[in-house]
């Protein structure tokens, strides 16, 4: 998840949506991805969304909990 400032400025989408966990080892690599997308010069629009006190799959874990249905229905709206 490292790529480089001039092949992020030409990402062909228009939005992302980045879901982290606050626990999750990959969260400092993801944020840092987002903060590299913002300074990149893209066009589009990004979105950090991060769940406190979860860790790596949470979501698929407890299914029914609370942030995992928050976390599908904010999915769900930037899909429509």
């Amino acid at each position: 998840m490292n790529p480089g400032v001039e092949d992020l400025a030409r990402l062909g989408c228009e939005r992302i949506l980045i879901f982290v966990a606050e626990e999750d080892y990959l969260t400092v690599a993801a944020k840092n991805y987002y903060e590299k997308l913002k300074r990149s010069g893209w066009k589009g629009t990004v979105e950090l969304v991060e769940n406190e006190k979860e860790d790596h799959c949470f979501h698929l874990l407890d299914l029914d909990g609370d942030k995992a249905e928050e976390m599908r229905h904010k999915f769900v709206l930037f899909l429509r």
